[in-house]
């Protein structure tokens, strides 16, 4: 599937990667941030500025640092670095750990591929752990140190990460429901065959897909249940819309699979009518030819008494007969309606 054609999703420089610290943050408080190194990160305390670490789960630093310097205890810290991805939600000793889904917009990835996020938030500190890229995470940092229009505190940014998630998945919706639209819009003049194996494809693309979504609708759920503490009402009601979304989303899926099934019945039909048709034309082509081959083949006898063996005229009138005869017979599946 081609991937979604959106400015916001273009190719842009990769963040610099020190030890496992893709980057880390400290949040201004008027949707700005200040990019920090590994110093400011170990000497960071809850009187200092919110801060936002994003990390590379595969380093050794991170997985080393998570459950003792980072403060996470060891089942947390295991839940953040396990490569299990499902998604779930869940209340740690010292923060709230989401663990959702992103699609894969990385150049020669499939989009049904989804990347993992790993969120972990005490409501001042907030640390994302990764193992591919996910341009989700990339430009909230770059609207936060670039622009200066990010999130706020730590609980927007908590919200912001999994709202972002959720409308990617649904700009890659759309983007089956448009190439469902193109399918739809060539079933009367494209080869049939490649229409079927297409419409395939996209169906399984869509299973594939719904099969990862359907336990992130789930965890969002019960994060709409159990919020943490620290989201005040306002992240709550947003959380709402999302998980509205994410159900909305879903459906739009299983829309456009039985749309595709549907689609994919009517190629078949033209299909097997193509091929009926031709079986019908043949069929009457060999009842039209056959009692002319059997007289023909009767004539061509090579025994004695044939009739008309010394007459010069025979084979004319041979001919003729053959002509009035298939005459009749066009005559006879007109009225019979096959022709």
């Amino acid at each position: 599937m081609s991937k979604p054609d959106h400015p916001e999703l273009q190719e842009r420089q990769p963040l610099d990667e020190a030890d496992g610290l893709i980057f880390a943050c400290l949040l201004d408080g008027e949707g700005g941030a200040q990019r920090v190194g590994w110093e400011a990160v170990e000497s960071w305390s809850p009187s200092r500025p919110p801060i936002w670490l994003h990390v590379n789960g595969s380093s050794e630093r991170v997985r080393t640092w998570l459950p003792t310097e980072g403060g996470l205890t060891e089942p947390t810290a295991g839940a953040m670095l396990s490569p299990e991805s499902r998604p779930r939600v869940f209340h740690g000793s010292k923060g709230f750990v989401a663990i959702l889904r992103g699609v894969n917009l990385n150049p020669g990835s499939e989009v049904e591929d989804m990347v993992a996020l790993r969120v972990w938030c005490d409501g001042r500190r907030l640390i994302t752990v990764r193992e591919e890229k996910l341009r989700t995470v990339r430009d909230l940092f770059e609207h936060l140190v670039g622009v200066g229009d990010g999130p706020k505190t730590a609980s927007d940014l908590f919200v912001a990460l999994i709202e972002q998630l959720t409308d990617r998945i649904g700009a890659v919706v759309v983007e089956y429901d448009d190439q469902l639209d193109a399918i739809e819009e060539r079933a009367e003049t494209d080869d049939p065959a490649d229409l079927r194996r297409e419409l395939g494809d996209l169906r399984q693309e869509l299973v594939g897909l719904r099969r990862f979504l359907a336990p992130q609708r789930e965890a969002l759920n019960r994060l709409g249940m159990e919020p943490p503490e620290w989201l005040d009402e306002t992240h709550r009601l947003s959380l709402r819309e999302v998980i509205d979304r994410s159900q909305r989303f879903l459906e739009e899926i299983d829309t456009a699979r039985e749309r595709g099934l549907v689609l994919k019945d009517d190629v078949a039909n033209r299909l097997n009518e193509t091929l009926n048709n031709n079986m019908y034309i043949l069929s009457i082509v060999a009842a039209i030819f056959l009692p002319l081959s059997f007289l023909t083949g009767l004539l061509g006898i090579n025994v004695g008494g044939m009739p008309g063996v010394d007459d010069a005229d025979a084979f004319w009138i041979t001919c003729a007969v053959l002509a009035v005869l298939l005459v009749v017979e066009l005559i006879i599946f007109r009225k019979l309606k096959w022709l």
